[in-house]
């Protein structure tokens, strides 16, 4: 299964009021947030709710000012490194877009397995320009599957963009987040 092309990601915003549930993790501290969204799904699993997506680990490496960062499949437990180490000096955006086509595989899988919940680690900079996750995010929404996803206070505009009224925003407190997502899959 081909992952979602550019272009389709930007046909599938902005969506359309009343099509599905979407939870958003608002928040201003993103390695907390991959944290709590992490705790988040492993509550869930453990409840024996089906889950799809991914969650992210970000890991130290002494000397670098940047840290590796992983996506974790809640499928199948697979972990992926999505960063590339440009160096300590290096600018700009450090993710793998071949990962990210792999990472939207898992997704779209997980959607054709029928998950009861899709968690994306968050709606980013690549999602907020069409690009990344969006189109498995609008896909999972468009098939009646909730999604809760992490954003940041920076991308909260481009998601309400995407997302119009669908978005609602959630605390990155758990137990908010769990009844959210409870309350979602019914």
């Amino acid at each position: 299964m081909p992952a979602p092309s550019p272009t389709s990601a930007k046909r599938a915003g902005p969506l359309r009021a009343g099509t599905l549930p979407l939870g958003a993790v608002v928040y201003d501290d993103g390695l907390a947030a991959d944290d709590l969204l992490g705790q988040v799904a492993a509550a869930l699993s453990a409840e024996g709710r089906r889950l799809g997506g991914v969650v992210q680990s970000s890991v130290r490496r002494p000397g670098r000012r940047k840290c590796d960062m992983y996506l974790r499949n809640l499928v199948s437990g697979e972990e992926i490194l999505i960063s590339v180490d440009r160096g300590n000096e290096a600018r700009g955006c450090r993710l793998d877009a071949d990962a990210f086509a792999h990472v939207s595989l898992w997704g779209e899988q997980a959607l054709a397995e029928g998950v009861d919940l899709l968690v994306v680690n968050k709606f980013g900079k690549e999602e907020a320009q069409g690009r990344g996750l969006r189109a498995l995010i609008a896909e999972a929404l468009l098939a009646g599957t909730p999604v809760v996803l992490g954003v940041s206070t920076l991308n909260l505009p481009d998601l309400e963009a995407f997302a119009g009224e669908e978005a609602a925003r959630l605390p990155p407190e758990r137990e908010a987040i769990l009844a959210w997502c409870r309350t979602a899959v019914k």
